[in-house]
């Protein structure tokens, strides 16, 4: 069967996520996890792009990235290649260490950007390793209600969507991903892909938006 085409427009935002192959670990300690975050940063200075959110699991990450003026495949290809050819040399591994490309769902909605951005938070506490988002330390959530400086995260833009009070902003969001603990049904993975789909604006609305983003950068 043909691979589904790649909605790939320079300055859209995407969730970005990726598996270990064979669903094995793709992190064997904390160095591992740092030098992940470090390849993402020096990622960006090649291919810039702004970071909204992100969670390092044990054998898979999560992002909720935008591009600027270059594609999300030529970014993430650069970036998977560091990590790999990192993880391939620490471990005396050859071969795949993801099990493929990399997942990406375009986010063209409010809604759906919030949702997204909650459930890569969440994922810590799904997978039963910590009971509060902020005690996990491999992704942004903690950083981010507490307001400690992030080199990696642009948080404004989310934020922003929890009211213009910059002192309640970021209780605000806090309280929206608590109120997700407190459903009995939480989102998956396959809930969370059909979501995208809800009010999204036709291809060429969002070549449109695109060309905008790129002359406000």
């Amino acid at each position: 069967m043909p691979r589904t085409p790649r909605i790939d427009i320079p300055g859209l935002t995407y969730h970005v996520f990726s598996r270990g192959v064979k669903r094995l670990p793709i992190f064997h300690d904390d160095l591992d996890r740092h030098q992940m975050l470090r390849f993402l940063i020096r990622t960006r200075y090649e291919y810039p792009f702004v970071l909204h959110a992100y969670c390092l699991m044990s054998n898979h990450y999560h992002l909720l990235l935008q591009t600027v003026n270059c594609s999300l495949s030529k970014t993430m290809h650069h970036f998977k290649t560091l990590f790999s050819q990192y993880f391939n040399r620490r471990n005396g591994h050859v071969g795949h260490v993801f099990q493929s490309r990399f997942h990406s769902l375009p986010v063209q909605t409010d809604a759906y950007f919030t949702t997204v951005a909650r459930y890569i938070h969440l994922n810590p506490v799904r997978a039963g390793i910590v009971e509060r988002p902020e005690d996990y330390a491999w992704s942004n959530y903690g950083k981010l209600i507490r307001g400690e400086a992030d080199p990696l995260v642009d948080s404004r833009f989310l934020l922003d969507y929890f009211g213009r009070d910059m002192g309640m902003q970021r209780e605000t969001y806090r309280l929206y991903v608590q109120s997700a603990l407190e459903k009995p049904e939480p989102i998956t993975d396959r809930i969370l892909q059909r979501m995208r789909f809800w009010g999204n604006p036709p291809i060429e609305h969002v070549k449109r938006q695109s060309t905008l983003s790129q002359q406000t950068v």
